[in-house]
């Protein structure tokens, strides 16, 4: 199936801009949280409650990230021709803006504690199921199925990894994010550079 290429540019914005500012706020508040390790500690621990600056890291990584991941997951299925595709992607993005509920590092048993990990398993399962749907979704063109595939296998890894005891969950937690996160990226560039093709065959 050929991608529409009208909106491949904004949809490839759109997405990686969502890494994009992952990333800073990763790091900023990272860095500006002297309690929070970037090898041993959970990606939420910076948005945690009584966490410095937490407000501004679950407003910045998580709801902009979330509300941008479920604008890009909506309009790529819509390149896709994929309504399916739309709805998947796009939940995922609402998980992700959910996590911003703060989780509670006194309380793991704490409702708020809870809801963030529901919302982090949920809105994983609908982009595990969005890979799925690209990677057997034989109208779509190989390369992007072949990304799915090979983004779904790293992912298993991560998890077998863990469950051997290989590496920690922290560390499982950052392949999960890395996978996740990578595939945005490629798939983002991807658009914006057919986008750009395009436009220099035209002139």
């Amino acid at each position: 199936m050929k991608i529409m290429k009208k909106s491949a540019k904004l949809v490839g914005t759109i997405g990686l801009l969502s890494v994009i500012i992952l990333m800073i706020s990763l790091l900023v508040f990272g860095f500006l949280n002297d309690n929070f390790s970037f090898i041993n500690d959970f990606i939420s621990k910076l948005g945690a409650k009584g966490q410095p600056y937490a407000l501004w890291f679950n407003l910045s990584a998580f709801v902009v990230v979330g509300t941008l991941l479920f604008a890009f997951g909506l309009t790529y299925g819509q390149l896709l021709n994929d309504k399916v595709l739309s709805i998947l992607l796009s939940f995922f993005g609402l998980g992700f803006a959910f996590t911003a509920i703060p989780v509670d590092l006194q309380m793991a048993n704490a409702p708020v504690s809870a809801a963030h990990t529901v919302a982090i398993c949920l809105g994983l399962a609908f982009w595990m199921f969005a890979l799925s749907r690209l990677g057997y979704n034989q109208r779509i063109e190989k390369r992007i199925r072949n990304r799915a595939n090979f983004s779904a296998v790293i992912l298993l890894i991560a998890i077998i990894g863990f469950a051997l005891g290989l590496w920690s969950m922290p560390i499982t937690h950052r392949l999960v994010f890395g996978v996740v996160f990578g595939w945005t990226a490629l798939t983002s560039i991807q658009l914006i550079k057919e986008s750009k093709q395009k436009a220099y065959n035209r002139s």
